[in-house]
C-alpha cells in the first residue's frame, strides 16, 4: 500500500510537470513543432551525445588524479606547493567555467600547441572539477577520528601505511556519493565547451538550430539528452547514500 502511494504521488507530480511544460510550449510556439531536420542530423547529434559522455568520463578520471594531487599539495611541508594549490582553487572557485574554457582553448592550449578540442575540453574540466574533488578528499580525511591516527602510530604504521590501510579504505566509502554528484556536474559542465567549438552534444544541436531556425525543438532535445545522462546518476547517488547509511533529506 505504501509503495502504491509513493507511485501515485510520483506520477502525479510528473504529470503536473509535463502539463506545465506542455502549456508553456503551446503558448510559446506559434509555428508548431517539427523535428524533421533533427531526424536528418540524428547521427551527428548522437555522435555529439557520445562525445559528451567520453569527455565527461575522461575528465572525471583525470579530475580524481588532479584532486588527489591538490590535496597532497595542501598538506605538503613545502609552502610553495601549498600556495600553488590554494591559488589554483581560488581561481577555479571565483571564475565561471565558460571563461576558463575560452581562456584554456584560445590561449593556454595555443601556447602549449594543444590543437585537439577534445583534450583541451577534458583537461579544462579535469582542472575545474579536480579543485572541488580536492575538498571532498580533504573533508573525508578530516572526518576520520584522531584516535585512529594515534592507534595506527602506536602499532608502528608509517604515514604511507596509515593512509593505505586505515585512511583510504574509509575515504573511498565516504567520497563515493559526492563523486557521483560531481560526475553529474561534469556532464552538465561539458555543455559550456561548446564555446570552444568542441563537437559535443550541445554544439551539434546549436549547429542544427543555426541551419534550420528550429530553436525550441533543439532545446527540448538537449534537455532530454542531458536528463538521460544525469537522472541515472542522481538515482545512483541516492542508492549509495542509502547503502552507506547516509542521512537522506526528506
Amino acid at each position: 500500500m505504501n509503495l502504491l502511494r509513493k507511485a501515485f504521488n510520483f506520477f502525479s507530480a510528473l504529470l503536473l510537470y509535463i502539463l506545465f511544460f506542455y502549456f508553456v510550449m503551446v503558448r510559446s510556439l506559434d509555428k508548431g513543432v517539427d523535428y524533421a531536420v533533427y531526424y536528418e542530423y540524428r547521427k551527428v547529434i548522437f555522435n555529439g551525445w557520445l562525445t559528451t559522455i567520453s569527455i565527461s568520463l575522461m575528465a572525471l578520471i583525470l579530475a580524481l588524479l588532479v584532486g588527489l594531487i591538490l590535496y597532497w599539495m595542501s598538506i605538503s611541508h613545502f609552502g610553495v606547493l601549498r600556495y600553488l594549490q590554494e591559488i589554483h582553487k581560488m581561481i577555479i572557485f571565483g571564475t565561471p567555467l565558460v571563461v576558463i574554457a575560452i581562456v584554456a582553448y584560445y590561449y593556454i592550449g595555443h601556447a602549449f600547441n594543444i590543437r585537439s578540442k577534445f583534450w583541451v575540453g577534458v583537461i579544462t574540466l579535469a582542472l575545474y572539477i579536480g579543485a572541488y574533488i580536492a575538498d571532498i578528499y580533504k573533508g573525508a580525511v578530516e572526518s576520520i577520528h584522531i584516535n585512529q591516527w594515534q592507534t595506527a602510530k602506536m602499532f608502528g604504521f608509517t604515514k604511507v601505511q596509515t593512509y593505505r590501510y586505515v585512511v583510504f579504505p574509509q575515504v573511498l566509502m565516504t567520497i563515493l556519493p559526492p563523486l557521483a554528484g560531481q560526475f553529474a556536474l561534469t556532464i552538465k559542465g561539458s555543455a559550456l565547451l561548446s564555446y570552444m567549438s568542441t563537437d559535443e552534444f550541445l554544439n551539434t544541436i546549436k549547429t542544427v538550430q543555426a541551419a534550420s531556425f528550429r530553436y525550441s525543438e533543439g532545446f527540448i532535445i538537449v534537455t532530454l539528452g542531458y536528463l538521460l545522462l544525469t537522472i541515472p546518476l542522481i538515482l545512483l547517488v541516492r542508492y549509495l547514500e542509502k547503502r552507506m547509511n547516509y542521512k537522506v533529506a526528506k
